[in-house]
């Protein structure tokens, strides 16, 4: 039982870090001070230790020996690899798919309709923040574990957080959650008809559209480091 309430303390430790880091709420480069923290959030010390270990994993956190653990800052060659290593992961998941004549995916459809509904949050709150961005790469995340390789889809997932940190940049434009939209509900229907080159290459294109957004609006911050 005590290990099992651990685990769910650092779990919700985890999640509040988390959803602040990707909302910059915990902006890049600040420093997480274990005292404060504790006082803050009601818990000790080795939960909070065990939540960055977690987060150092997701890459959201950096540890230094006798200096503490940070927030990761962002740059624009960390943006660029984790697009990078976005659009090798989905378009090979295409090419399964194609290799195993896969055209209908239930949980990509199920996503695009839950994503008609979706409204943009109405309030700042991080969490709500967090669950809409969760709800447009879902399309994503579904068509990468249709492929069924179990590791590809676990890779997919190890950069989804890193990934939704610059997506925070972008996805709250207005009219930019109705485009995604629209180009998701394109690669399915493509993928759907057995025209996979294309779908590969409309999400090809969808995805490093979105790079040279966040490339831009990094370039006009103040706040990232350019080089790094």
């Amino acid at each position: 039982m005590e290990a099992v309430t651990i685990t769910s303390v650092t779990e919700t430790i985890v999640r509040h870090l988390r959803v602040h880091i990707i909302d910059q709420q915990l902006p890049p480069g600040h420093k997480l001070n274990e005292v404060e923290l504790s006082s803050s959030l009601g818990v000790s010390r080795p939960p909070l230790r065990e939540a960055f270990r977690i987060l150092e994993n997701e890459h959201l956190v950096v540890s230094f020996p006798r200096k503490g653990s940070y927030v990761t800052e962002m740059s624009i060659n960390d943006c660029q690899e984790i697009f990078e290593a976005r659009e090798m992961l989905e378009c090979y998941a295409i090419e399964l798919l194609q290799a195993k004549g896969i055209r209908e995916i239930r949980a990509a459809a199920k996503t695009l309709a839950l994503t008609r509904r979706l409204r943009m949050p109405r309030t700042s709150d991080p969490y709500e923040k967090y669950d809409y961005l969760k709800a447009i790469a879902d399309f994503h995340i579904s068509l990468v574990e249709a492929s069924g390789n179990s590791r590809l889809a676990r890779s997919y997932q190890a950069i989804f957080h890193s990934l939704a940190r610059y997506q925070d940049m972008y996805v709250f434009i207005p009219g930019m959650m109705e485009k995604s939209q629209a180009v998701h509900e394109q690669i399915l229907g493509l993928i759907q008809k057995g025209n996979y080159e294309k779908a590969k290459e409309k999400l090809r294109f969808h995805i490093r559209g979105y790079f040279k957004t966040t490339e831009e609006k990094l370039r006009n911050s103040q706040i990232y480091k350019v080089g790094q």
